[in-house]
């Protein structure tokens, strides 16, 4: 979501244009009501993507709704990805827009009529010839459940009314759970990346003041402890003092999820040293990690507390 100011329709028409080899690509902003407000909320965008000539191969594609037609759209939807990405960027920097809301792109599925969240149909036309719609048949493991109606995202009567018992109660969850909770919804929205590093970083710091803890316990002077700080690191307080300082039961019932918060606490090392990149991210360890950050970061609290 951006804003404009005082935008007529001329303004409207005049796109962002796109290198992006092979093809040139058209952002239009699409607003709602052109030119008679001074401020214009801006929610939608339409994008024109241009092959001059256009391949064989690539008219081929569009005309048909298999076979060719599925590797049209994996490379329509690839260039769509594209813009979606240089577009945030430009319009943090060169746009200067310092709190731009950015909805996660469309999936695949949606963005070719097959989400629920999709409105408009991808058209193509050759120089001035009518439009025609581009609906490929999708291959079945290309269909995925937007992540706002599947099973675990949906409201059930029997959560209903476990919420309505969390709130009689006053069950709700620590600040630091109800932080870990945002980030594992990252996670469902392809934000691999941001998600491994924001999880690990929250844990981190509650390991590292748990640790302090544990050597003022045993006496540690504070003077000893700042000197003590840099030794204090995520990997020494995880897997050495975090295990000593519990009891057996203790370490039985969290030994699974200590391992889950070292593997997403690897994971995280290598992409802040540009060891792998974002693609590259393993989904599920880092959804086991957050996981196991849940459970451990609940198992802090009450030792920090206590």
């Amino acid at each position: 979501m951006v804003g404009t100011w005082k935008w007529q329709k001329a303004d409207y028409d005049a796109p962002l244009v796109f290198p992006l080899g092979g093809v040139t690509a058209y952002l239009f902003l699409d607003p709602y009501d052109t030119g008679k407000r001074d401020r214009e909320i801006v929610w939608d965008a339409k994008l024109q993507l241009k092959f001059s000539p256009p391949p064989q191969k690539i008219l081929k594609g569009l005309k048909s709704q298999s076979g060719l037609a599925q590797e049209v759209a994996d490379k329509i939807y690839m260039h769509y990805r594209e813009v979606f990405d240089q577009f945030e960027a430009i319009a943090r920097s060169a746009g200067k827009v310092k709190n731009l809301m950015v909805d996660p792109s469309a999936s695949f599925d949606e963005f070719f009529k097959e989400g629920m969240l999709s409105r408009e149909k991808v058209m193509w036309w050759v120089d001035n010839d009518k439009a025609q719609a581009f609906s490929p048949k999708l291959k079945k493991d290309r269909r995925r459940i937007n992540p706002l109606f599947k099973k675990k995202q949906i409201l059930t009567k029997d959560k209903w009314k476990k919420m309505q018992a969390a709130i009689d109660s006053r069950d709700f969850p620590s600040g630091e759970l109800l932080e870990l909770l945002r980030i594992r919804s990252k996670l469902e929205w392809r934000q691999k990346k941001v998600a491994t590093i924001e999880s690990a970083i929250l844990v981190e710091t509650m390991l590292r003041n748990y640790g302090e803890q544990v050597l003022r316990s045993f006496g540690v002077s504070r003077s000893k402890l700042k000197s003590l700080r840099d030794e204090m690191s995520f990997n020494t307080v995880l897997n050495i003092v975090l295990p000593l300082s519990l009891s057996k039961p203790e370490l039985k019932k969290v030994d699974k999820h200590l391992k889950s918060v070292d593997l997403l606490r690897r994971i995280r090392n290598d992409v802040v040293h540009g060891n792998i990149k974002e693609e590259e991210i393993d989904e599920d360890s880092v959804r086991k990690g957050i996981e196991g950050t849940l459970v451990v970061v609940e198992l802090l609290r009450k030792k920090l507390n206590s």
